[in-house]
């Protein structure tokens, strides 16, 4: 009881009349904050992809005073710890803020927790599979005579976390999708595919639909570099489209159409969803009889011919 009576008026005593008796009290009854924080590390398992909304971190912030007379400092103090909560220190490829910035926490000798939240958005010059850390810092104001009943306390969380991989690509069909061309020839569209993600990747080509009877070939993958890692980034290919090959006229058009499918050069189960492209090729003109049609045609005049000759001889000796 006594200890109660003299802690309330060394609690409400000025500051600027505090003389060495309220000195000496106030270092008995001194106490200092403690503090624990924690964050969920399940959320922060996965990779965290870059220009998504705001990731949210869930953390718990727990608080207590201890000191000889700490519960006797709680009981008298209605008062509440003022916390400053902010992020301290960032990778500068992203943007992170803590809320709620002020907590107010019940001054207490047992531990009394409150929750908050991390914000974290990946801009988009993260590289692929960066690791960072995020420094969160707790902050708690003085409390008391001169700062000494309950002085500043201050502690950090550090926050690991992994950026994740992004497959984009640029496209450019540098002479368009369209051609006509002679039924002998081939016609050739030029592709140019930027990487415009974080990481090195592989791009895999396929041909979808070929009218039937025409040929096309492609590169079946090329690889790309990263412009935040190094490499060149971009690449021109080749489709090439070769019409049926027949005796004759032709007035046709064909559509061929192809896939490019962005992959994770370091993790290839990390994949974009495929681009598809359309070409036309319109194949027009007259088509004369190949090598072999030539033969054939030879062969034939001259069985004709063969086969009428013997006739008129068999005719004459009949005669």
């Amino acid at each position: 009881m006594v200890s109660i009576l003299l802690f309330s008026i060394l609690a409400n005593a000025p500051q600027a009349e505090a003389g060495p008796v309220l000195k000496n009290l106030a270092r008995l009854y001194h106490c200092e904050p403690k503090f624990r924080v924690e964050y969920d590390k399940t959320v922060v398992q996965n990779p965290i992809m870059p220009l998504d909304k705001p990731y949210e971190i869930p953390i718990k912030i727990s608080c207590a005073i201890q000191g000889v007379l700490g519960d006797i400092v709680a009981d008298v103090y209605d008062d509440k710890f003022f916390v400053d909560l902010y992020v301290d220190s960032a990778p500068e490829w992203c943007i992170a803020t803590a809320d709620p910035p002020l907590i107010e926490i019940p001054i207490s000798s047992n531990w009394v927790t409150t929750n908050a939240t991390v914000f974290l958005t990946i801009k988009e010059n993260a590289p692929a599979f960066e690791e960072g850390i995020l420094r969160v810092r707790v902050k708690s104001r003085s409390i008391g005579m001169s700062r000494t009943i309950i002085p500043e306390g201050n502690t950090s969380l550090e926050i690991p976390f992994r950026v994740g991989y992004i497959p984009i690509l640029g496209i450019n069909v540098t002479n368009g999708y369209y051609r006509v061309i002679d039924p002998y020839e081939t016609a050739s569209f030029e592709i140019t595919i930027s990487n415009l993600g974080n990481g090195k990747t592989e791009v895999s080509s396929e041909i979808t639909q070929l009218p039937e009877g025409w040929t096309a070939e492609i590169p079946s993958n090329i690889i790309l570099g990263s412009r935040l890692r190094g490499g060149n980034p971009e690449k021109t290919i080749q489709l090439m489209v070769k019409p049926s090959y027949t005796f004759g006229y032709h007035e046709e058009q064909g559509v061929v159409k192809i896939s490019l499918t962005p992959y994770s050069f370091k993790n290839t189960s990390l994949k974009g969803e495929p681009y598809m492209l359309s070409f036309i090729v319109h194949n027009r003109g007259f088509s004369l009889p190949g090598f072999e049609g030539v033969l054939a045609l030879f062969a034939l005049i001259g069985l004709v011919f063969c086969t009428k000759t013997k006739n008129n001889i068999l005719r004459r000796r009949g005669r």
